[in-house]
């Protein structure tokens, strides 16, 4: 049995799948390959908390679409680490000839509470997310800037709910997935003379990371029917954002099962002015009547209500 049969898409189009040896980020490989992308499915192999635990888990990846009739390679590099990054770019190259989609998926959590973090937990959870992300897409630009100009390229982040609301215990995974967030709306302004669009997820789905924190994952409980929180309904906003379909840059979507949500852009919720400078007092008395829920909602805008959600209903993205 092949492929599940998709319409073409991204046929000849190459892609490379940071974290691509599990979840979500195999579930984005097979779904690229079966629009005809060619893949490069990385994974370090690493445990949820950083650690290498299993090396093959590309190589895996890779023979299940090359057994389905797909066409991968593995890479095993560390995004964390900037030759790595160089080198899972280098890999579309040589493999390939071209590079066309990049999908920065590879993520670590290590949840801690502020008094107990250690510098570990911040280095590695910036490094993989962070650092990963900005080296990988930094990678892929030079080359895109060498290759010249060109229609239909494309980068989709992952970001999270915790950075885009942030709540009490997000902490370094929180703040590295907020700046994913900020890093795309920049790259989109700045890769767009390439051809390249540049846009983010915030997925909702019953991962390894979800299946390891017993808090998130009791909100995604297994349920009789249809289950909104299986990996592989990602996977189509994921193909969407990397194919010529895709109108969209600059953008974070979030997916939840059938819910998808686009956020607005951040803007100023509520503004004073002075003719002369401003002192403590009268700073205390203008604020007086500020609207804390508007100030912090024009931060981290939220509750945004999916298309075709009925009434009432607010898509939550945990992830």
């Amino acid at each position: 049995m092949g492929l599940v049969a998709g319409t073409g898409l991204l046929r000849g189009k190459v892609a490379v799948i940071t974290g691509a040896g599990s979840g979500l980020g195999r579930e984005y490989a097979i779904a690229l390959a079966a629009q005809g992308a060619l893949i490069v499915v990385n994974d370090f192999g690493a445990a949820v908390t950083g650690e290498q635990r299993d090396p093959g888990a590309a190589g895996q990846v890779v023979s299940e679409i090359v057994s389905l009739g797909g066409e991968a390679v593995a890479n095993t590099a560390d995004v964390s680490q900037w030759g790595g990054a160089e080198s899972i770019i280098d890999t579309a190259i040589t493999s390939f000839g071209r590079l066309d989609i990049v999908i920065n998926n590879a993520g670590i959590n290590r949840p801690s509470s502020l008094v107990d973090l250690s510098e570990e937990d911040v280095d590695l959870q910036l490094a993989v997310h962070l650092k990963g992300t900005l080296a990988v897409s930094h990678f892929a630009a030079a080359y895109w800037h060498q290759a010249g100009a060109q229609s239909h390229r494309a980068i989709v982040n992952t970001t999270s709910a915790v950075g885009l609301h942030p709540t009490a215990g997000g902490g370094v995974y929180g703040a590295a997935k907020s700046a994913i967030a900020a890093l795309t709306v920049s790259h989109a302004q700045e890769l767009a003379r390439y051809g390249v669009r540049v846009n983010a997820i915030a997925p909702c789905a019953r991962t390894r990371m979800v299946k390891e924190s017993p808090a998130v994952l009791a909100l995604m409980p297994d349920a009789p029917g249809f289950d909104r929180h299986a990996p592989q309904h990602v996977a189509p906003l994921v193909v969407y954002l990397s194919s010529s379909l895709c109108r969209f840059t600059g953008r974070v979507f979030a997916i939840e099962g059938p819910d998808v949500a686009v956020y607005s852009a951040v803007g100023v919720a509520q503004h004073w002015s002075t003719t002369e400078a401003w002192s403590v007092e009268s700073l205390a008395d203008a604020l007086a009547d500020a609207d804390e829920q508007s100030q912090q909602q024009a931060f981290f805008p939220g509750g945004v209500v999916a298309h075709n959600t009925p009434p009432g209903r607010t898509l939550r993205t945990l992830h």
